[in-house]
């Protein structure tokens, strides 16, 4: 059994392709997983299935993931959950704004599989220290 079973990741793009190869790719490595593919949709998903991890695109409708990352942190039972911005977005400037809506890490479209695999790990370990 691999050491993620059982660790619970929310993935959030607009782009449905996007969110369905990730949870696939995070499911093969031991991961359960849920999308969402807006940010009213994340909310509803995040209530219901309680992630450890969380992987927010930014530019969404219905809430952009800067905006959801905060409500998110609102909620007692989500508010350790280890947020990651995943977006096309690099510029010092969004990096900044993710960092203070609540963000843990903030990595960019163009990262690799095993970048992303390591991140999610090392939200994993985090979950399981808290």
């Amino acid at each position: 059994m691999s050491p993620a079973h059982h660790t619970r990741v929310l993935i959030v793009d607009d782009n449905r392709d996007a969110a369905d190869l990730l949870s696939e790719l995070l499911i093969i490595n031991g991961y359960t997983t849920r999308t969402a593919y807006d940010g009213f949709m994340a909310l509803d998903a995040a209530m219901s299935f309680e992630p450890e991890i969380v992987i927010l695109d930014l530019g969404m409708p219905k809430y952009s993931g800067n905006e959801v990352a905060p409500m998110l942190r609102q909620v007692k039972k989500l508010e350790n959950a280890y947020i990651i911005a995943l977006t096309a977005w690099g510029d010092a400037e969004s990096r900044a704004l993710t960092s203070r809506t609540g963000f843990d890490l903030h990595l960019t479209k163009s990262v690799t599989m095993q970048e992303l695999l390591g991140a999610v790990k090392a939200g994993r370990m985090r979950s399981a220290t808290l």
